[in-house]
């Protein structure tokens, strides 16, 4: 299933037939989300609110994620054929056997980061020995930091670990944590929009792999393969669509989140942005992947101890043109 779709000539066939008004039901399709909704998920929104789903024959609905671990099974059950889930808890999956298949690559490196309290002056790993690092046992952060450890190959190092439930800003305020570890674009952004200075240490300084991506399951991929590249082209759409506006694509989710804290919903539209977008203004290369990066991610997340297993690539993603 990795290479190319061989229906790339069916998709306009079918969207030709939508404008010349011929009558398709639209199929309801739902789409998890790795966490809780969010202006890093604005371009679902955008796109749906553009008609471009519809359009492309999908009637969508947006899920709110539990994290990436319940996005691979409700995906892989086939609950719900579409998630966004990191890279690392799939590999978890295909590990365990859950049938999925990564239908297209958001980020190209790991977003993960340990964050401090800029006073605490703690801007290289080797800072924290004899610190408290506030880490999330349920979530592959924490095996990504303890990398971080492993590869700084500090010496006469002692760093005590502290579990959080969450992303650990609240244990960095009070003083229970010298530093944590997430997301950049998550409690860091929080953070930051309250005025906060934080230093942070990216895991891309030390090893390079695919993080969120769009996964389906494999029945969705090989019945329905127009649906699941209508899926990702439009999702892909909404994305440099996103880059290109950026105002219009956070109102498009601020809108419909009149609670949303707005400075942090902001600053985190940008933070993702520029994730989304790495070396590339426009991100062209969103949503692809290639045989080589998965090798080597699936390879790095061994080396990690995220997985045990060697896993071969082949038939576990599609490309999408």
């Amino acid at each position: 299933m990795s290479g190319k779709f061989p229906t790339r000539g069916v998709l306009p066939v079918v969207l030709a037939a939508f404008a010349c008004g011929q009558a398709f039901a639209a199929e309801k399709v739902s789409v998890r989300l790795n966490w809780v909704p969010g202006t890093e998920h604005s371009f679902l929104y955008l796109a749906k609110e553009k008609g471009w789903f519809a359009e492309a024959g999908i009637d969508l609905d947006i899920i709110a994620g539990q994290g990436s671990t319940v996005a691979v099974k409700t995906v892989g059950a086939g609950e719900t054929p579409f998630a966004i889930a990191d890279v690392a808890t799939v590999a978890r999956g295909w590990e365990a056997g859950v049938p999925l298949v990564a239908a297209a690559v958001l980020l190209k490196e790991s977003p993960t980061v340990v964050y401090s309290l800029k006073a605490k002056d703690i801007t290289k790993m080797s800072d924290l020995c004899g610190k408290k690092v506030g880490i999330n046992i349920k979530s592959t952060t924490s095996e990504q930091y303890r990398a971080m450890v492993r590869l700084a190959n500090l010496k006469n190092c002692e760093i005590a670990e502290v579990p959080v439930s969450g992303g650990g800003s609240k244990e960095l305020l009070s003083g229970a944590v010298d530093a944590a570890v997430i997301f950049s674009y998550e409690d860091p952004a929080q953070l930051l929009a309250k005025g906060q200075e934080l230093n942070t240490i990216p895991a891309s300084q030390y090893f390079k792999l695919y993080s969120l991506s769009i996964i389906t399951n494999v029945e969705t991929a090989t019945k329905k393969p127009v649906l699941v590249e209508s899926f990702v082209k439009v999702a892909v759409k909404g994305i440099k669509y996103a880059l290109a506006n950026p105002e219009e694509a956070k109102q498009s989710f601020l809108k419909l989140a009149p609670e949303a804290d707005v400075a942090y919903e902001r600053l985190k539209f940008d933070m993702f942005s520029k994730l989304l977008a790495g070396d590339e203004s426009a991100g062209d290369s969103i949503g692809t992947s290639t045989a080589e990066g998965w090798s080597n991610s699936l390879k790095v997340l061994r080396d990690l101890a995220i997985i045990k297993a060697e896993i071969d690539p082949a038939g576990k993603f599609v490309q999408v043109q």
